[in-house]
């Protein structure tokens, strides 16, 4: 009779076992997916795949760390419990589980396994941010607690709450070493020109490239603009303004590298990246966008200029007439975005102004505790002052991400979500101005930008922030970067691997 010795036989037997498991489970899942749409099939596909990718590699923890900033860019999700609504839609129409959430389950088990065994250092806090996050928690429970909405509605919209924080939480906390912040910032760009590659493709093609299925609106639409029909692209975002928002910031961070004492081939590396990022943007058309990039564009070059230059006057005239030549060439050059600026755009523009009144009345109203995270829409006609009657006309959340928030979480909620926003910028601009990493400094002055486009633009549009938006893995990175010296020194991945990626000789600018 064979035994099974303890140690390395039994260990063999259960990677077998598991390897059996997973394997009918994929099985399963692939021919359920063949019945399904083409939607779901990808998701599961996808799944499988980053199962599979996890599984087999050995730095697995810091790839998927990588890989998650990709996949923040792909709105693809699955619901298991789908509620449509009758009348408006929800911000989420049930339990969401997206293809980004798959990876970060992954990450933060690992993470919380290294944790409980002792591998991982100790997990730090950020009270700054983690204790107002957990506060609008509570807010938000309370004011949910007495909207009329479906229980699994109410449950999503508080887990995804929840899991934003969480996802700050594990970005801050495992972003360690200024090789590994390099790494994310080169992540980052690489998503900006994948998003601009598939833009540029939908814009070339004029049709959709299938990309349909990301979002629940098209990813390539036509709107009209004066007296002719303007195409814009939006990449796998599903909406033009919501990829014009997310270029917008990264569009900032490769300008500023730009600056950066680093080798003359990453900078021509990094010129592709621009052009590309650029180009894209100016397809979305995006009024909004445009405005928030020239202000952001401004402090980029007044914040590098300084640190280079130390004169505060001259570089602050030289941003500003930059700034200035700058919307003077695109209104000029682009014409689609100069008919929407000041042409007829057939309400587009015209809607915001009535919906903030909408929005004001109902913090007027509800200051404490909102109307309910996600139902703004439905309580909107009760508080409707309007002549137009705006919620009738265009039943959608108000184009104010600030508004949004104090009208469905109160005003205390909106005060704490400024605090942390505060607390962020703070950070990055004292990181800034610090000598001891010139290039990671570049890289701060590019993120304070990206977060003061992102206030500029968020006054004409909504993202719904504080539900597992890419906006808190940038914060993680943000937060980590700015942590103690000893925690910034070039130290170990996640899992205990040496953090490779981008070569020495292309970080230090050469002689």
């Amino acid at each position: 009779m064979i035994t099974l010795a303890a140690g390395k036989p039994r260990s063999i037997l259960l990677d077998i076992v598991v390897a059996l498991f997973l394997g009918l489970a994929a099985s399963v899942s692939l021919v359920a997916a063949v019945t399904m749409e083409v939607k779901w099939l990808v998701f599961i596909l996808s799944m499988v795949i980053c199962v599979a990718v996890f599984l087999v590699l050995q730095e697995r923890e810091r790839f998927l760390i990588y890989v998650s900033v990709v996949l923040t860019s792909v709105f693809l999700s699955f619901h298991p419990i789908y509620v449509e609504s009758a009348v408006f839609p929800w911000p989420v129409s049930g339990l969401r589980v997206s293809i980004f959430e798959v990876a970060f389950f992954f990450l933060f088990v690992s993470w919380m396994v290294r944790v409980v065994t002792g591998r991982a250092s100790q997990v730090q806090f950020f009270p700054w941010v983690s204790i107002p996050f957990l506060l609008i928690w509570c807010f938000s429970l309370a004011g949910i607690s007495r909207a009329s909405m479906p229980g699994v509605i109410k449950f999503s919209n508080m887990w995804l709450l929840l899991e934003s924080w969480l996802i700050f939480l594990y970005f801050a906390n495992n972003i360690s070493g200024r090789r590994m912040v390099y790494n994310m910032v080169a992540a980052f760009l690489l998503t900006g020109v994948l998003q601009s590659v598939l833009g540029l493709a939908q814009y070339l093609s004029g049709a959709t490239l299938g990309l349909g299925i990301f979002g629940e609106t098209k990813s390539y639409n036509a709107m009209m603009a004066g007296a002719e029909l303007v195409s814009r692209v939006s990449g796998t975002f599903g909406h033009p303004n919501n990829l014009a928002g997310y270029l917008g910031m990264l569009v900032l961070i490769n300008l500023a590298l730009f600056w950066a004492p680093i080798s003359r081939r990453l900078k021509w590396l990094l010129f592709p990246s621009f052009l590309l990022i650029s180009t894209t943007l100016t397809l979305t058309y995006s009024r909004g966008a445009f405005l928030a990039l020239s202000l952001g564009a401004a402090v980029t070059f007044y914040l590098c200029l300084f640190r280079r230059s130390k004169h505060r006057v001259v570089s602050l005239i030289l941003s500003t007439a930059l700034m200035v030549l700058f919307l003077i060439g695109v209104i000029a050059l682009v014409s689609p975005l100069r008919q929407r600026l000041f042409e007829e755009d057939y309400g587009a523009a015209r809607t915001r102004i009535p919906m903030s009144w909408v929005a004001l009345n109902i913090i007027r109203h509800h200051p404490w505790l909102g109307v309910g995270l996600g139902n703004y829409t439905f309580e909107a006609p009760l508080y409707d002052i309007s002549r137009e009657g705006i919620s009738y006309e265009f039943p959608q959340p108000v184009h104010n991400e600030f508004l949004l928030i104090a009208a469905e979480q109160g005003l205390p909620s909106l005060v704490l979500f400024l605090v942390m926003l505060g607390y962020i910028l703070r950070q990055l601009h004292r990181l800034s101005r610090s000598p001891d990493d010139p290039i990671g400094a570049f890289i701060a002055i590019g993120l304070f930008a990206t977060y003061i486009t992102w206030c500029v633009f968020r006054q004409t549009d909504y993202v719904y922030v504080l539900l597992g938006d890419p906006f808190w893995l940038m914060a993680g990175l943000s937060v980590a970067m700015a942590k103690t010296p000893e925690a910034q020194s070039d130290g170990m991945s996640p899992d205990g691997n040496g953090s490779a990626g981008i070569p020495d000789n292309l970080l230090h600018k050469s002689a």
